[in-house]
């Protein structure tokens, strides 16, 4: 069975037997369920090291700035409950982005179609992660 070809182009989403690189009706670019799969297991890889990073940082670092001041876990936080509180809200933002990016990975793969929806959903869960961020800056010192 030869690949289907699809245009990226919303407005058009033009499909043509075979490897097609411009798309015969608007001159957009064309992708393969080929290449968005392995456009997909990027995107999955991406998203799995964020969830994992970031989950093992909330591990070790959110028992010290649960408790600013205190020695916790052999180690203490010096910074004050709103700052402690500010980055693991950073650190979970971070973790969700991850997962969402991991589930449209995901989506991309078992499926070789892109999802505007899905794409959109990721998208603005990168706009929280860089307002929540934003937000940090302004209480977090230096």
């Amino acid at each position: 069975m030869p690949a289907v070809s699809t245009c990226l182009a919303p407005s058009c989403r033009t499909t043509a037997e075979g490897t097609v690189t411009a798309c015969p009706t608007c001159g957009g670019k064309m992708r393969t369920p080929r290449t968005i799969r392995a456009l997909g297991w990027l995107l999955l890889a991406c998203g799995v090291f964020l969830v994992g990073l970031m989950s093992y940082l909330w591990t070790v670092l959110a028992p010290a700035m649960a408790h600013p001041g205190d020695l916790t876990g052999g180690t203490t936080f010096t910074g004050t409950a709103e700052q402690g509180r500010t980055i693991l809200t950073v650190f979970g933002a971070v973790i969700v982005f991850g997962l969402g990016s991991t589930v449209y990975g995901l989506w991309m793969i078992v499926t070789g179609r892109r999802s505007i929806a899905m794409m959109i959903a990721v998208l603005v869960l990168a706009a929280a992660l860089i307002a929540i961020s934003w937000r940090a800056m302004t209480v977090l010192p230096g």
